[in-house]
This record gives C-alpha cells, structure tokens and sequence, in this order.
C-alpha cells in the first residue's frame, strides 16, 4: 500500500513539474571569458506587446536577466560593456488545431434472445447498451494567445548577435503569465553555454 502511494506521488510530481512554456536557444560564438560585462540598450529598441507593455513586466524581465547574468559572472556596467541586452515580448491570438477523436454510440435497445431451459425453448427480451465505436477524427479550431519572451545577447564591439533564447507557451491567463517572468528567463538561461 505504502509503495503504490509513493509511485502516485512520485507521479504526480512528476507530472506538476512540466512547464507550459518551449525554451530555445541559438548561437554563433560561446560565452566565455571574453565577455565581462553588460548593459541594457535603451528602452526603446526593447519591444514588448500590450500584455508585458508596463513597467511590472519590464521589471521583472530586467531583474531576472540581470540576475541571471550576474549569477554567470558578468557584471553590469553601462560606461564600457562587452555585451549588450535587449529584450522582445509579444503576444499574438492564434489558431491551433486539434484532431478530437469521433465515436458512434449504438442507440440501446431490447433485443430478442433464444433460451433453452429444462429441454424447452423459449423466447426473451434482454436490453443491450453496446460500447461506443471508434470511427475517425474531427479537426476542431480554437483560437489561443500565444505569448513568448526573446533575449538577444549582441556584441558591443561587432554590433553583432551573438546569441538569442526565447520561451514560447500558451498565455491563458495575464497576471500568471506575468508573475512566471522571472521563472521563464531562468530557464531560457540555462540553454546558454559558457
């Protein structure tokens, strides 16, 4: 009994664990030791939608990418930097498709039998309510908002991208999605390689 509640907890946690949010990565050059400090480019090259267009969001987007950075070994310095950051949020109306399974339930019904007692036949009625039938798929659409974070990572000297990470998921409900910010950034900083 104990060990069936551990393997449903072990389970469920499992399963709680799972984000709602994709996490990607790309790069042309590793972070290393060649870079040793950053700073934000100005607010008006970051891009953000109407969701994370206040200044609640635009906070935590700032503090959790410079956490994180700092957390690497870089340091924030606006009068000389090694890289630059900016920032993109956004968040579109899309439609998604789903294929929901179709299935034929049999009306039920009183259906007559033949029975054999004591050598005699004899006839009855037995109601029968059969298993619903699997016969295909119907395409359903339905329209969701679709959010996603960007963080670019642009060389200073270059003026070129370096790397870039981003999360995409499905914004159900603002003020969480809101609130998840800093979680999000963090993940998206565990796809950088130094």
């Amino acid at each position: 009994m104990r060990k069936q509640f551990f393997i449903l907890l072990a389970l469920a946690l499992g399963l709680s664990a799972c984000s709602p949010y994709s996490y990607y990565a790309v790069s042309n050059k590793k972070i290393g030791t060649s870079y040793h400090s950053f700073a934000w480019l100005p607010e008006g090259k970051s891009k953000a939608s109407k969701l994370y267009d206040n200044d609640v969001a635009t906070d935590k987007i700032v503090e959790a990418t410079s956490a994180a950075l700092q957390n690497r070994g870089l340091k924030l310095d606006n009068k000389n930097p090694d890289l630059l950051i900016k920032y993109t949020a956004n968040v579109n109306t899309t439609t998604k498709q789903y294929a929901e399974a179709v299935y034929y339930n049999a009306p039920a019904r009183y259906v007559p039998r033949l029975g054999f007692s004591r050598g005699r036949a004899f006839y009855y009625y037995a109601y029968v309510n059969p298993f619903p039938v699997y016969v295909g798929d119907e395409m359903r659409k339905i329209r969701v908002n679709e959010g996603s974070v960007m963080i670019d990572l642009i060389d200073r000297k270059s003026g070129k991208l370096i790397w870039r990470g981003w999360a995409e998921g499905e914004v159900s409900n603002p003020e969480k999605a809101i609130n998840d910010i800093p979680k999000v950034v963090d993940n998206i900083f565990k796809k950088l390689s130094s």
